[in-house]
């Protein structure tokens, strides 16, 4: 205990001042004060606490790179499934690259190697809360699945006035393809609109990339209510265009400023 006081002296001069005010001042919530700071100092609930401190001040730091990230990597594939594993994959490597070196700084890093599963379950969740906190309110439109594709046009459109974007229809004629073209902060993107029962093929992701270049555009996006094959998602990472489902609309600020959909 000694040993530790002695190495964290700032700590410890601080201690006794308050203790001594306390005391004179009301000796019973003095004894009670040094004994939970004591515990908490030289027990490993400091350490867990701390660890969990740390933990939320990186995410809030990084909250946009990784609310982007997620938005990307729990996004139905071409067949509707969603899968949360490369998500966690990716929270595992930003815990051990950008986390654990804080912690080895601090010495606290000792109490990961115990229980490694536990705290790496503990800090995701942690992370996920902090994300959800800060990341675009979902809008209050409702989606009906009988609307028309102009319909889903207008609803889409709502949804990015919603996230703060200037965002106005095509006349439908002579376009090149843009159904939406929405500005924000300088950023200027292109969107197609496609509402479909089916997969959403390469003939959009094509007419995408063209009517941003027509509008001078430098971001494209195809968005829809369902899927896109595969072959549409390889011609998509080819040519910089952004394949979005319309419930990822409200964060279209965080993932193009991430690079996406860039062409």
């Amino acid at each position: 205990m000694f040993r530790y006081l002695w190495r964290h002296k700032s700590f410890s001069l601080a201690l006794i001042a308050a203790f001594i005010i306390g005391v004179y001042l009301q000796p019973v919530a003095a004894w009670s004060g040094l004994a939970v700071l004591l515990f908490l100092r030289l027990t490993k609930v400091h350490s867990l606490l701390l660890i969990f401190n740390l933990t939320d001040r990186a995410a809030l730091k990084h909250v946009r790179t990784l609310a982007t990230k997620r938005a990307h990597m729990i996004a139905p594939d071409e067949y509707g499934n969603v899968s949360e594993e490369t998500w966690d994959k990716h929270l595992n490597t930003f815990i051990k690259k950008t986390l654990l070196p804080e912690f080895q700084r601090r010495k606290i890093d000792h109490l990961l190697a115990k229980d490694s599963k536990w705290y790496a379950t503990r800090l995701r969740t942690r992370i996920n809360r902090i994300i959800d906190r800060h990341q675009p309110a979902e809008p209050a439109i409702e989606f009906d699945n009988t609307m028309t594709g102009r319909e889903f046009e207008l609803y889409c459109r709502e949804i990015l006035h919603d996230a703060g974007w200037q965002a106005a229809l095509t006349p439908g004629s002579g376009d090149q393809g843009a159904d939406i073209i929405a500005e924000k902060e300088g950023r200027r993107v292109v969107i197609q609109c496609k509402f479909y029962n089916g997969t959403v093929g390469n003939k959009a992701v094509q007419e995408a990339y063209a009517a941003a270049a027509f509008q001078d555009a430098p971001y494209a996006v195809v968005v829809t209510n369902s899927v896109f094959t595969k072959s549409a998602h390889q011609l998509a990472h080819k040519n910089g265009v952004l394949l979005m489902h319309h419930t990822d609309l409200p964060r279209l600020e965080l993932i193009v400023s991430s690079g996406a959909g860039s062409l």
